[in-house]
């Protein structure tokens, strides 16, 4: 019974770890992950960008650096993927009147998903929901579709 119960777990964890990825990796594109966000932690800081409380209970935020720039990473978990998609309507219909600090918003498909992308404080920002996550991405402009394009594949694959 022991060994069935040991055999069990590890079969538990085995497939938790084989199916969870990191999106958040130490190092892409060239860039080094310089700080990484988890936890209430994650949340304070998105809720301060805010001025409000708006954030989910899990949230990762991911700050990489390296010698062609900077790009942030900040990913909320939801219970489905229905309620990371309906977020990411509502979040891009909030941004998109271009009366915030965003403005060129456009949706287009990259990669056979819907992104959100803008401009503003000096960054150019995607935004798109992956089955139960959502993600906003901030990158520099001189490589930020070059970035975003090969996080995305990252992201789908």
């Amino acid at each position: 019974m022991k060994k069935f119960l040991i055999f069990i777990i590890s079969l538990i964890v085995f497939n938790y770890c084989s199916t969870h990825k990191n999106y958040l990796p130490e190092e892409f594109w060239g860039m080094k992950l310089n700080k990484k966000l988890i936890g209430n932690e994650a949340k304070d800081f998105v809720d301060r960008l805010h001025f409000q409380n708006v954030a989910t209970e899990k949230n990762e935020i991911g700050f990489y650096t390296g010698a062609v720039g900077n790009a942030a990473v900040y990913i909320t978990y939801y219970n489905s993927a229905e309620k990371a998609d309906d977020d990411f309507r509502k979040m891009t219909v909030k941004i998109s009147p271009e009366n915030s600090v965003f403005v060129n918003g456009k949706y287009e498909t990259i990669n056979n998903k819907n992104v959100y992308s803008c401009v503003g404080m000096g960054q150019i920002h995607y935004v798109f929901s992956h089955k139960n996550l959502l993600f906003w991405i901030s990158v520099d402009p001189n490589f930020s579709r070059q970035f975003f394009e090969e996080y995305l594949t990252f992201v789908v694959d």
